[in-house]
């Protein structure tokens, strides 16, 4: 998991570095058939060939390559003769189309704006697991787990009140019958239950505060997390994004736990991306050409673009940037003009005219690039 000195040393090292710096992506899965024997090196040899990369830094940086053994789905590299940092990631990037083995790799000011973005908007997920032994927490970033050792440690003081327990069974929510010692019986085990329960909500409102947890994913038996979410606060329970039900093996491992909630935390990701498509309906801009201009004019708060950004378009000198020729006519008069891939100046353009940027991938991708045309807005007014 991206540790916050990697993040740290991301924004603070490298995106300031000035040019010339190496950047590079590249798909290194283990588990695709296109990167057995490393055959992604290969491509990566292939790709600083075709830079004007100083011989001895690229000589360098294949060799550090050559020792690691990937674990990750992608590489994000950054490479100058005094820093060279490797990012191991388990997600996808946008802008950056590593399918069928491409690799993208630049010479020039440090391309950090994919892996950037992720980082800054991806969602921090906490899980607190509820386990047959003990309570549990975790925290899921970027598609890679990692429990809190002692979460709940400070708990561990809190016992359950020793009472003569009555003949019948307790079950929690039944009535007891049978005499006032059934009856004192559930009362203590009631009101040990909601002072542990706060206890716990108390220390979880900390550990969201501390690791800067967005989102929120209760695992465990159903009657227990539905139970335990009535004590959590106002602020805890608006960040509630769902309840998981738990696995049959007590001590389960914390690989095991994302594959629980993985799925949960794909589906929630993908509900408000198309919650925000369905805003674009209703009152959005979308294709663009349409988009663009809006955007110039300053008249768009948010910017809506598919994860894989193929589109090519025209920049002026003065700036702006168009999509066709026509239009250049029509608002670039008499000036020359450069062709350029979007996906190189969406960024910058959003950041110029004060729009977030905000991609969109899988059924929300397919249905800008089907519906909208491939990129979409929504406006200020």
């Amino acid at each position: 998991m991206l540790r916050k000195d990697d993040i740290r040393c991301m924004k603070e090292t490298i995106a300031p570095r000035a040019a010339p710096v190496l950047s590079l992506y590249v798909d290194v899965n283990p588990g695709k058939p296109e990167n057995d024997r490393r055959a992604w090196l290969i491509r990566v040899k292939d790709a600083l060939k075709a830079l004007p990369v100083p011989r001895d830094l690229e000589k360098k940086f294949i060799e550090r390559l050559e020792v690691v053994r990937p674990e990750a789905r992608t590489y994000a590299a950054f490479a100058v003769n005094d820093l060279m940092e490797i990012y191991e990631l388990q997600v996808d990037l946008p802008l950056v189309d590593l399918a069928r083995g491409r690799v993208d790799a630049r010479w020039g000011d440090p391309y950090v704006f994919p892996l950037l973005y992720v980082i800054d908007e991806s969602e921090r997920h906490g899980v607190v697991f509820i386990d047959e032994s003990k309570w549990r927490f975790l925290e899921v970033f970027l598609g890679e787990i990692e429990e809190i050792a002692n979460a709940f440690l400070d708990l561990s003081d809190e016992k359950s009140p020793e009472l003569p327990r009555p003949a019948q069974h307790f079950v929690q929510g039944v009535i007891l019958r049978g005499g006032a010692a059934g009856d004192r019986f559930a009362r203590h085990i009631e009101a040990w239950v909601q002072r542990f329960y706060k206890r716990i909500a108390n220390v979880l409102d900390k550990l969201t505060d501390t690791h800067q947890i967005d989102r929120l994913i209760l695992m465990g038996p159903h009657e227990d997390t539905h139970l335990f979410a009535e004590y959590l606060s106002r602020r805890l329970r608006q960040r509630l994004a769902g309840h998981i039900s738990s696995l049959p093996k007590p001590g389960a491992s914390a690989g095991e736990v994302l594959k629980r909630v993985a799925p949960a935390i794909e589906n929630g990701r993908q509900a408000q991306e198309l919650a925000l498509l369905q805003e674009v309906r209703d009152y959005g801009r979308w294709t663009i050409p349409t988009v663009l201009e809006a955007l110039q004019m300053g008249r768009l708060y948010v910017l809506i673009a598919p994860w894989r950004l193929d589109a090519v378009v025209w920049r002026c000198a003065s700036g702006l940037v168009v999509q066709d020729q026509q239009a250049i006519e029509a608002f670039c008069p008499g000036q020359e003009a450069k062709q350029v891939e979007l996906r190189d100046v969406l960024p910058d353009l959003a950041a110029a005219h004060g729009a977030r940027l905000q991609f969109v991938e899988r059924e929300a991708e397919a249905h800008l690039l089907r519906e909208f045309g491939g990129l979409a807005g929504l406006p200020r007014w």
